[in-house]
């Protein structure tokens, strides 16, 4: 069986139709799709003021009908209820394909790891949405939340990765694999700085309050001028990634990704410029803007898989 490093979305970074793929690869893609826009939703959700509007009840909606098993019609109850039941298909998708994967891929134990990791992490977050409910949408948990969402996400991708259709042997570069890796986790450390103050109000951009360094005697203020410095970082780093990698002719697909990775990690510095101007009172730009860096992140994290060196022995 080939190792994570051996997958690809099909022969010279062709995406593989999907008659040729096995039901793991097509359920694996799927579920990592509806994760990604729960990511959405969730931020929307946020965004929007809905996430107490099943009051403190969870998973069922307080007052709602039949019990609390759907909601009210009303906007903010709807939406939390909304995101709950999204959070649940999200659920039973990720149980799916850990079986599918033991069915199918027993005898690769990294990749049935993952895919109970997968599960258990599923598990985990759904407790700690009780325990934001609970606590009132207290901060820390939320981005705790939104911490392990990506851990979900980056899990799905590694198993999308691996039960891919089979590609040519990667070149085995670690170094090119290390800088992909620094590329996929500093998105994800990006994203939990914004997510921890995404819901508050900075002006000026691209500085904070229209200074060079801002006053940092507020936490807040000082992780959110942290976002802006690391993401201005980033967007250089991503750019001289996709550069070496035309350069050096890294695999097509590798390339794609980093183009795709790099494209959406534009289009989201303008997001978070509309996010500024807007006086973070549109939930569609929060909605957008997180989930336009989960994609980042996955698209990084599937390069930095895709990009391992190939054992001389399968795992």
């Amino acid at each position: 069986p080939p190792s994570f490093s051996q997958a690809s979305m099909g022969c010279g970074g062709q995406a593989p139709s999907l008659s040729v793929m096995s039901s793991t690869a097509r359920l694996s893609r799927v579920a990592l799709g509806v994760t990604l826009f729960l990511v959405g939703v969730g931020g929307f959700t946020r965004g929007s003021g809905s996430g107490y509007g099943c009051a403190d009840r969870w998973p069922l909606c307080e007052d709602g009908l039949l019990g609390g098993l759907l909601p009210r019609a009303e906007y903010h109850m709807v939406i939390e209820w909304t995101h709950r039941w999204i959070a649940a298909i999200v659920g039973f998708l990720v149980l799916g394909t850990a079986v599918s994967v033991w069915r199918k891929y027993r005898q690769r134990a990294s990749l049935v790891r993952i895919a109970i990791a997968a599960v258990v992490v599923v598990g985990a977050q759904a407790w700690i949405g009780r325990m934001v409910v609970k606590a009132d949408l207290d901060a820390d948990l939320v981005v705790l939340h939104l911490a392990i969402s990506m851990v979900v996400v980056g899990l799905l991708t590694l198993v999308v990765v691996a039960t891919s259709p089979d590609r040519e042997p990667a070149k085995g570069d670690t170094s090119w694999t290390t800088h992909l890796a620094v590329a996929a986790g500093g998105s994800y450390a990006l994203l939990l700085l914004g997510a921890y103050v995404h819901n508050m109000f900075f002006s000026g951009w691209p500085l904070v309050g229209n200074e060079l360094v801002p006053d940092l005697s507020n936490s807040y203020t000082a992780v959110h001028f942290a976002h802006r410095v690391v993401a201005g970082l980033g967007l250089i780093y991503l750019i001289y990634l996709t550069r070496d990698a035309g350069r050096n002719n890294r695999p097509v697909i590798q390339q794609r990704l980093l183009h795709a990775a790099t494209g959406l990690y534009a289009v989201n510095v303008v997001l978070g410029a509309v996010h500024v101007f807007t006086e973070v009172n549109w939930s569609g730009v929060v909605a957008t803007h997180l989930l336009v860096a989960g994609l980042v992140w996955a698209s990084l994290l599937a390069a930095a898989a895709l990009s391992r060196p190939t054992p001389t022995q399968t795992s």
